[in-house]
């Protein structure tokens, strides 16, 4: 039913945003703004090896951006990985296609594996939700096809359901958490000299994110870590990405402001499927008499409720907050997919031995073990 083939011109594909984008079912991290950007500043003369399905009039209908790095064992992975925490990863296709369109794409790889051109032997897919079907039988055509599958979960994302009104959430907590969340949502104006700012220009976007990440790498540094913003590269893609889509008018980017000095801000991306994603926050730990994360917190729920969202999704992590406000977990899957290829089964058993090995040493050490998902891949 479906075409595949490799295309190895991404920026020809990309530039074509509107095609590209209606595949991507409005999640941030499957469309042109965020892949471009990464591309510019990860792509480090990788091999593009991106995945294209045509229907029986030629028309692009489905998408799979791969990159093939030149390692041993040759190695496929997804625009988008690495620290950049790219969620959410799958088959870019309309819902009703994506299924078999995922179908005809791990056929061809399977096809592909011992070829001249193509040819691949892992398969590393990281930010898979386990609710994902189409992954699911992605990777159960794989199987089929000989490939080894292993799926393995550190950590979850986090989505939290909006309800009809603000008042109606409010009306859902208990009395004491209802009046915490009404006062953080109100602090702003209560407080002399305390402001909340939203960047809606490029100009405003740099400044707000120049904070952003000064107080996000300030926090970590005061504990030992090198904080998620220490690679260059990084600061760039993310200023690249919020300039995108502040054009695009899918930017919620708050900073909150007490006497004129910038105290917390959050980074949030706006989906064309109605949710609202927490991508990136920082707050002044000098100011958390303030609780700046708990008002930005208020702030971004009582907004998607405000504007009739259907959820806010803070993404990958496991921090407590994220419970306490009634969010709900889904396990976040890494995809390691071994070809059937002798070389790539070689490699392969001495990686699982090195994998059970750490495993061990986990249990040794009292610290938990990374979950091995068998389930995921099996409907």
């Amino acid at each position: 039913m479906y075409r595949v083939e490799r295309f190895c011109n991404i920026e020809e594909l990309l530039e074509d945003r509107d095609k590209w984008n209606l595949l991507a079912q409005g999640i941030p991290f499957r469309e042109t703004s965020w892949l471009h950007a990464w591309w510019k500043q990860f792509a480090d003369g990788q091999e593009p090896y991106v995945l294209v399905a045509r229907d029986s009039q030629g028309d692009v209908c489905g998408l799979m951006p791969f990159y093939r790095k030149a390692t041993s064992p040759k190695t496929l992975r997804i625009l988008g990985d690495n620290n950049v925490c790219g969620d959410f990863v799958s088959v870019l296709a309309k819902p009703e296609d994506a299924k078999a369109i995922a179908e005809s794409m791990a056929s061809f790889l399977i096809r592909e594996a011992n070829s001249k051109s193509n040819d691949w032997e892992t398969i590393e897919i990281g930010g898979v939700s386990e609710e994902d079907v189409v992954m699911k039988h992605f990777a159960s055509v794989l199987r089929s096809g000989g490939a080894i599958v292993h799926a393995q979960s550190r950590m979850h994302t986090w989505l939290f359901q909006c309800h009809d009104t603000w008042e109606d959430w409010l009306g859902s907590l208990s009395r004491r958490t209802r009046r915490k969340y009404s006062e953080l949502s109100k602090r702003v104006g209560t407080i002399d000299g305390l402001e909340v700012h939203v960047a809606t220009s490029h100009d405003q976007v740099t400044e707000c994110l120049d904070g952003l990440i000064e107080l996000h790498q300030r926090r970590w540094n005061t504990v030992g870590e090198p904080g998620t913003y220490s690679d260059e590269r990084l600061r760039d893609f993310v200023h690249d990405v919020a300039r995108d889509m502040c054009d695009r008018d899918r930017l919620h980017l708050l900073e909150l402001q007490l006497d004129g000095k910038s105290i917390g801000s959050t980074l949030n991306f706006m989906g064309g499927n109605g949710c609202m994603y927490v991508y990136s926050t920082g707050y002044d730990i000098d100011a958390s008499k303030h609780e700046p994360g708990r008002v930005l917190t208020a702030l971004s729920l009582k907004f998607a409720h405000d504007h009739r969202m259907t959820g806010v999704e803070f993404l990958r992590g496991d921090e407590p907050y994220k419970q306490r406000i009634g969010a709900e977990p889904t396990r976040l899957l890494e995809l390691r997919i071994v070809a059937p290829r002798l070389w790539a089964k070689v490699c392969h058993t001495a990686w699982a031995a090195q994998f059970e090995l750490k495993q061990w040493a986990r249990r040794k050490a009292g610290r938990d073990v990374i979950e091995v998902v068998e389930m995921a891949l099996t409907s």
